[in-house]
């Protein structure tokens, strides 16, 4: 974690992995979505924690910090933490609020009979995704580093774009 780039690059791992599963045919030869939503959120709650610390960790901060008690898993803390080091991104916000709660309780790994879950628009949230993605590029220099400029946009096709639940 203390190399924002190979931390960026896990957080965009876990984005196109989540991708590749709800692009997928097999996803269809399942009845519905009801066993992909823990392992689509927990990859998504996971590589929301990893663009924050790779911008993080650009800005100084620490491994120990950043995996400190209070930090570790706690999106809204490191979204706090990232926003007064100058972070300003509205996707980061919607994903905040969208992962927050059942990533830090561990709730997409450990699924309880007491948890609720929200499905938003799956093009929405990659769509909030891109956004992360591509100011974390910006910021840690991930694609400079390699010669290339950040962009992109991971976008389902509409007839998959929504969670069939």
């Amino acid at each position: 974690m203390s190399d924002p780039i190979l931390t960026y690059s896990t957080a965009k791992g876990y984005v196109q992995s989540a991708y590749v599963m709800m692009a997928s045919e097999y996803r269809f030869a399942a009845p519905e979505d009801s066993t992909f939503v823990l392992g689509f959120h927990m990859l998504a709650g996971f590589a929301a924690e990893l663009y924050l610390k790779a911008y993080l960790a650009h800005k100084g901060h620490t491994e120990k910090e950043l995996k400190g008690q209070g930090v570790r898993h706690n999106l809204k803390a490191l979204l706090a933490l990232a926003k007064a080091d100058g972070f300003s991104s509205a996707s980061a916000e919607r994903l905040v609020d969208l992962l927050n709660d059942n990533h830090e309780s561990f709730e997409f790994r450990y699924m309880k009979s007491t948890s609720t879950y929200t499905a938003r628009s799956l093009n929405e949230v990659f769509e909030d995704f891109s956004h992360l993605d591509n100011f974390v590029d910006t910021e840690v220099g991930a694609s400079a580093s390699k010669g290339r400029s950040p962009g992109g946009l991971w976008k389902l096709a509409d007839e998959k774009a929504e969670w069939r639940l």
